[in-house]
């Protein structure tokens, strides 16, 4: 990064603005040189396009944006706005947002608090739908859920509070008002880091959005996952003369996803016609051939999948 401070001798401001941006340096961690640069006549004015002294550029940008059109040169006091008045110095805060905007994506001191409150919101999110994600991963998988399903759709209310609640805070940091020391509009008042920050946090918004409304669709993505090319038991041909019917309560189904994972268990036994499971009244509805079934053997299919079952 380069920093320049171009002033000519006898400006009473030369000092203390060599002194202000290296506190501003300091205070943000960024190690580069400043450069004073002495302005001896108007030729040289002229030819360095200096605005007045003291005048700072980093990376050949001049530190209020505003002035970075302006084309009057010459060997003058100059002032900067800063607060709605003039002032023979630029605000620590131009000179900062100045520093940031040369900033290569990744340098000097960086905020990690957006990322973390971002990466925090989505993995609340995540949670927070694991009563119907479990279900598809472990029939997936072929592994018992142990129940764990229902103790995070217990969780699920407070779990979504805390993702809306970082998003909140995520929010109020990228949208806060900031004291601007330079014209509305222009690149100091809306950095492009800040821009693209909001940026992210929109799209984290509705990866959020997605992920804490698994449950409302999470019917259709294990209908996809589990049941495509699977028939089970219920698309075999069974050979009896009779099917007997069994209902049965099943405990801790919190959503379609759940119902597809225990229809498929059901679906799995042999001798099993037909098997609905409704997550809405937590039953389980299933057609069978006695001679092949029994409902114990549902019973176990059932608990197997997770679930506490009961015949009604």
């Amino acid at each position: 990064m380069k920093i320049e401070i171009l002033y000519f001798d006898g400006c009473p401001n030369h000092k203390p603005a060599v002194e202000r941006v290296r506190d501003v340096l300091k205070e943000e961690g960024i190690s580069a040189q400043v450069s004073e640069v002495n302005v001896p006549d108007d030729a040289t004015a002229q030819a360095l396009g200096f605005m007045g002294s003291p005048s700072i550029r980093v990376n050949g940008l001049d530190v209020e944006p505003a002035a970075r059109s302006a084309r009057e040169y010459g060997m003058m006091c100059r002032t900067y706005i800063v607060g709605g008045r003039r002032e023979g110095l630029p605000s620590g805060e131009m000179i900062r947002q100045a520093l940031r905007e040369a900033q290569p994506a990744g340098a000097g001191q960086k905020s990690t608090r957006a990322p973390l409150l971002m990466a925090g919101s989505v993995a609340a999110a995540i949670v927070a739908s694991f009563c119907c994600i479990l279900p598809i991963v472990f029939a997936l998988t072929g592994f018992s859920i142990l129940g764990a399903s229902a103790l995070f759709a217990a969780w699920r209310p407070y779990l979504l509070a805390l993702t809306f609640g970082l998003l909140g805070v995520g929010f109020y940091f990228a949208y806060r008002p900031r004291v601007a020391d330079c014209a509305p509009g222009s690149a100091c008042a809306m950095p492009s880091t800040r821009r693209s920050g909001r940026l992210a946090l929109w799209l984290v918004t509705a990866a959020v959005i997605l992920f804490a409304a698994f449950p409302y669709y999470s019917g259709a993505v294990a209908d996809f996952l589990l049941s495509g090319g699977s028939l089970g038991a219920a698309g075999r041909t069974v050979q009896a003369s009779a099917v007997a019917h069994a209902t049965f309560v099943v405990e801790g189904v919190d959503c379609a996803a759940c119902a597809t994972a225990v229809e498929n268990k059901l679906k799995a036994v042999a001798g099993v016609r037909k098997a609905a499971v409704s997550f809405e009244h937590k039953k389980a509805e299933i057609d069978y051939d006695p001679h092949s079934a029994t409902p114990a053997q549902m019973e176990k299919a059932i608990e197997e999948a997770g679930y506490r079952v009961r015949k009604t």
